[in-house]
């Protein structure tokens, strides 16, 4: 039996009405998916566009991977960084120096008037060339702590802030630095594993006390110091090599490792819980526990000894004519006649001396060989050491 047509006619435009509606329902979940694509696309974009920016900010903050230098100041002395900023950052960037320079102050300890004058710098100098690491600064306790504190953020701070560099530096604010002739200087020693370097001396540690007991010049006297002059009845480590706070440079590796070493974290957590008693961590000290800290890591590493390379306005012994680092500078006049100075030298070039293992170390500051080697052997801390030297080549 044939269907009557118009009951065909029906069904034709129910299925039509269906089809019509599947159409547009997948038309319109269609159209929702590609909005929905272009949503996610859009989305992608902008996180992408973030992320580039983010990583040119850090290519911005980053080292340039050879050096970065922080100056451990005071943050009431806008004047000493000024004399820094016009004798050692401005002709540093005027020659493309590979690095990195910042200010140190610490987060911990600054007055509400310290932290607008910060901001004051800032904007009149246009740019943010501080590093504001987590230590105590000049408003807690006068300042007794701080450079000690200061010191050691730094060194843990600074490889985590800025990676990537072959050398992490600290400077005394009141040092002038070749930044420029510093990178050169220090090329050579690149290749050194774990370098701790600078101007050579030499102690013990009175470790309950947080003082020293031993300092001499040269190992031979350390030894003898040890022996003579620290007391009997007290806890003492040493002797052991440390470098003065002119300047102190650590490879890009060791620097890596006091970041992030608990040996380190330790030492600093009890230095810190000292602050305030009789017997404290302290500022007159912080060199020489820093040489402490490494001595008594158990680590082997490439002493850098870069003596003849170093002034000093109040040290007659750091008398080099060819220079890296002058010491002890009071006013403005004296930064400007050091960076003076510095330009006017020839030029030279560095030499990196053969690497000696500590225990044969032939001569360093004085010494009959025999009695050198005696005094090396009492080197507790360095027996894996070796002692490098780093200096101006021969005219």
């Amino acid at each position: 039996n044939s269907m009557p047509a118009d009951s065909l006619a029906s069904v034709v435009g129910e299925l039509q009405g269906v089809l019509s509606k599947d159409v547009s329902n997948a038309v319109a979940q269609e159209r929702s998916l590609l909005s929905e694509r272009r949503r996610v696309f859009h989305r992608l974009h902008r996180q992408r566009r973030r992320r580039r920016g983010a990583a040119h900010a850090a290519a911005q903050e980053s080292p340039p991977t050879f050096l970065v230098l922080g100056f451990v100041t005071n943050p009431r002395t806008p004047k000493t960084r000024e004399w820094i900023r016009q004798t050692v950052l401005v002709p540093a960037a005027e020659v493309g120096a590979p690095a990195l320079i910042r200010f140190v102050v610490g987060k911990r300890g600054l007055s509400p008037r310290d932290v607008q004058q910060l901001d004051e710098e800032r904007r009149r100098v246009g740019k943010d060339d501080f590093a504001v690491v987590d230590a105590s600064d000049f408003n807690e306790a006068g300042g007794i702590y701080s450079c000690i504190d200061k010191l050691f953020a730094w060194f843990r701070h600074a490889p985590v802030a800025y990676p990537g560099a072959s050398f992490y530096a600290k400077a005394d604010d009141d040092s002038f630095v070749d930044v420029a002739r510093l990178a050169s200087f220090l090329r050579p020693a690149a290749g050194l594993p774990r370098v701790y370097g600078g101007y050579l001396q030499y102690d013990s540690f009175v470790t309950e006390e947080w003082r020293h007991c031993g300092w001499s010049a040269g190992p031979v006297g350390a030894a003898h110091a040890r022996r003579h002059g620290c007391p009997k009845e007290r806890r003492v480590y040493g002797p052991f090599p440390f470098v003065v706070g002119a300047l102190t440079v650590m490879g890009g590796d060791l620097g890596g490792w006091f970041a992030s070493s608990p040996h380190v974290a330790g030492l600093v957590e009890k230095g810190r819980a000292t602050q305030g008693r009789p017997q404290h961590w302290d500022c007159g000290y912080s060199d020489v526990t820093l040489g402490y800290a490494l001595g008594s890591a158990n680590l082997s590493l490439s002493l850098l000894s870069v003596s003849d390379a170093m002034r000093d306005a109040t040290y007659g012994a750091m008398d080099a004519s060819r220079f890296v680092v002058s010491h002890h500078l009071r006013s403005q006049q004296m930064f400007e006649r050091e960076a003076a100075r510095a330009k006017a030298q020839p030029a030279w070039s560095p030499l990196l001396g053969e690497c000696e293992a500590w225990p044969a170390v032939r001569a360093e500051a004085g010494g009959a060989s025999a009695e050198l080697q005696a005094a090396m052997r009492t080197f507790e801390c360095c027996q894996q050491w070796k002692l490098c030297r780093l200096g101006p080549a021969a005219k």
